[in-house]
């Protein structure tokens, strides 16, 4: 079964048909993660629509830079509906952020929604773009299980990562950038998670959910092992961290 732990299917021109040809693809889990509040309502009335649907929901650090924090707040609002079952997509993002002022309202963002994540008993799904050190930092503060989407180093700070027991997904972008294959030889298979990013585009086109089998691929090719070990694996990492 294919799981697509991190993308933005509100994002795409038509949800439904997305999903529909997902399911078609063998495709049967699909995490849509928020970037504002808005966004999160639509990712919970997405998940609420499409039965291999579910949702994640928070404030993105570029949003942060943008709206109030009673916005955080609202998210928490829907932390209780069963269809959620992640806080993201959180973190930080130095591309954004380039003052101090503005690092620290990402930090204390992030920071707030972690601990939102803890009190909900819920992982987080954290984005993280020339900061991934303080991410490292700031998480290993808190007992929450994570997922750092789209991770890519340095390698010290992944094998951190992998010490401390947070799991990686990885998509697209490893089938573009051959520095992936270090990072994902030294995640476990027992830490390792598939996304897409949907809708960020690859070789010109839109990512769709069931490309993570191509990742798969290469995830097999680096670690040695079959593909379809590789698409069961990831499918019960899925399982397991987000408890569907």
């Amino acid at each position: 079964m294919l799981s697509d732990v991190h993308d933005h299917l509100y994002a795409v021109e038509d949800p439904d048909a997305v999903v529909a040809e997902s399911k078609e693809q063998g495709v049967g889990l699909i995490i849509t993660n928020a970037e504002n509040y808005e966004t999160a309502l639509r990712c919970v009335e997405l998940a609420e629509k499409h039965d291999i649907v579910r949702a994640a929901v928070g404030i993105h650090p570029e949003y942060a830079l943008q709206v109030p924090e009673s916005e955080i707040d609202q998210v928490e609002r829907l932390l209780s509906n069963e269809r959620v079952v992640a806080v993201g997509e959180i973190g930080l993002d130095y591309k954004f952020a380039t003052t101090p002022e503005e690092k620290d309202r990402q930090k204390d963002f992030f920071q707030k929604q972690i601990g939102l994540a803890r009190e909900y008993g819920l992982p987080v799904e954290v984005h993280s773009r020339r900061a991934h050190r303080p991410v490292i930092e700031i998480l290993a503060e808190y007992d929450v299980p994570a997922n750092l989407h789209w991770f890519s180093g340095p390698l010290k700070d992944v094998i951190r990562g992998v010490e401390l027991g947070f799991y990686f997904s990885f998509g697209p972008a490893v089938l573009h950038y051959e520095s992936y294959r270090a990072v994902v030889d030294v995640v476990p298979l027992d830490r390792i998670l598939l996304e897409t990013d949907m809708p960020v585009r690859f070789g010109g086109k839109e990512a769709r959910p069931w490309w993570v089998r191509d990742v798969a691929q290469f995830i097999a090719d680096v670690k040695k092992t079959s593909v379809d070990n590789v698409l069961q694996r990831t499918w019960q990492n899925a399982r397991r961290l987000f408890r569907v």
